[in-house]
Formats: structure tokens, sequence, C-alpha cells
């Protein structure tokens, strides 16, 4: 999903953690993925920024209290319980193809019915790290369950992505060098 970011990013370490390495993705779970993302940036320098997307977004919110990053940049991340309620359903073992709409440049890969199960039910995340910058980034397909509310929940700055679609939030090149920019501005890079 990330491949090209490191080109906005000239002289700073982009790691792409793939939230599945080495996991049974059948019975995955979201803190398995926030666990990933701890133990990538345990050995990296700061500043520290952790950007994510989607359901990846979810999983830093849950890390970022572990991490303690100096930045976060959440892409359309899929919401918290403090922002999308409680719903009915639970977790299950198994797998699905995600993504049946995805452009071509999108790789589709099983992903885990237990952690999608756990996100759609409800993820508590009421508060994140308070010395953490945080930028939250949507477009209209989400503005309004993963937009202006997430940001008021945990008083983050807003990038407005207009008409771009949950996929440009990462592929888009225009919308990467807003976030390089923010971060430039964010923090000494």
């Amino acid at each position: 999903m990330f491949d090209g970011w490191s080109e906005s990013f000239p002289g700073v370490t982009v790691v792409c953690v793939d939230l599945q390495a080495g996991l049974d993705v059948a019975s995955a779970r979201m803190e398995d993925y926030a666990q990933a993302i701890v133990r990538a940036a345990e050995p990296l320098a700061r500043p520290l920024a952790v950007c994510a997307w989607s359901l990846g977004g979810l999983a830093a919110m849950l890390a970022a209290g572990r991490v303690q990053p100096d930045a976060l940049v959440l892409l359309e991340a899929s919401p918290p319980l403090e922002v999308q309620g409680m719903r009915d359903g639970g977790p299950h073992i198994g797998t699905f193809e995600a993504s049946p709409g995805a452009p071509p440049a999108i790789a589709r890969r099983p992903e885990s019915l237990w952690a999608s199960g756990e996100r759609d039910r409800g993820i508590s995340v009421p508060s994140l790290p308070e010395k953490t910058r945080t930028l939250v980034a949507y477009g209209d397909s989400f503005r309004h369950d993963r937009g202006p509310v997430l940001a008021k929940l945990y008083g983050a700055e807003q990038l407005d992505a207009g008409s771009a679609t949950h996929y440009d939030m990462v592929l888009d090149r225009e919308l990467r060098e807003r976030v390089a920019e923010w971060l430039r501005a964010t923090l000494p890079l």
C-alpha cells in the first residue's frame, strides 16, 4: 500500500510494516496488529512518525500509547468505539477477501475475519499520548465517520482531501506530499 512513500521523505528512514507478517491471518486480532507496529517502532530513531491507513490506523491508535510517536498520521483510519459506538456481532476465526473493488495497483490477500469483527464491533481508544501531534486525513467517502469527528476526539489537525477515494489516501502522490509537508512542519525531519 505504501509503495513510493519513501520518495516523499528523502533522508528519512521509512519502514512499511506488514501487519500480517508471521501471523496466522485467520485468527489475527487487532492487538496482534498493534503489537507489529510496536515491534517495528522499537529500534527506530526519534523523531518518530507513525502513518497508518484504514484498519491499520486503528491498530496505530492502539499502539500509540506504547510507541509514544512524536507524530501520528491517520489516513481514513477505522474509527474507535468512541466515534462509531458499539455494534452487534463479534469476531470469527477465518479470512475474507478484502477490498473487492480495489484498484489494480492494490495487491489482494486474505484478511482476518477476527480483526475485522473486532473493529466492526468497536474497539475503545479513548485518548492518544498527550505529546503526540496527530493529523487526521479524510475524503468525502468517510467525511462523517472518519473525518472531523475523529479529529475532534483527539484534538488532531485535519487534512481534508476533498473527493479523494479511500485508496487515494495512500496511492495519490499529491496527498502523500501534503502529508510530508505537514510532517516537515511538525517534526524536525
